[in-house]
């Protein structure tokens, strides 16, 4: 399975994969929602993770964008933000967001979310 992780600091893409090994799955990464929005529709992933504060395209525009586009429009859309009123949360159900976890992320958290949206194994961590 193929994980899209648009995110604009490369320690924390490299934690969620490090969190998320073990599943087997394939990791791609863009560094802002322009380029999340282009490498999706190159990779067609079966989830994406994506920051919400990025430079360029935030998080909730790539998520619009995505739930825009008549081939990517049904993948799931998990966001992480250090943005804690629900006000955003709100912004993010309306945009379709999928999930929320808060940063920093804590790893049981984003596994469950992960492998529950995936449907995949329980973890053998």
């Amino acid at each position: 399975m193929k994980v899209l992780i648009v995110e604009d600091t490369k320690t924390i893409t490299n934690l969620i994969q490090v969190y998320l090994m073990g599943w087997g799955l394939e990791f791609f990464e863009a560094s802002n929602g322009v380029q999340g929005l282009a490498r999706a529709r190159e990779v067609k992933p079966d989830l994406i993770i994506s920051d919400v504060q990025m430079p360029e395209m935030d998080g909730f525009a790539l998520c619009a964008a995505v739930r825009a586009d008549p081939i990517l429009f049904s993948t799931p859309f998990v966001m992480l933000t250090s943005l804690k009123d629900d006000a955003s949360r709100q912004r993010g159900r309306l945009v379709g967001a999928s999930a929320f976890l808060n940063k920093p992320v804590a790893v049981d958290d984003l596994r469950e979310k992960v492998r529950s949206i995936l449907k995949l194994p329980a973890s053998k961590y």
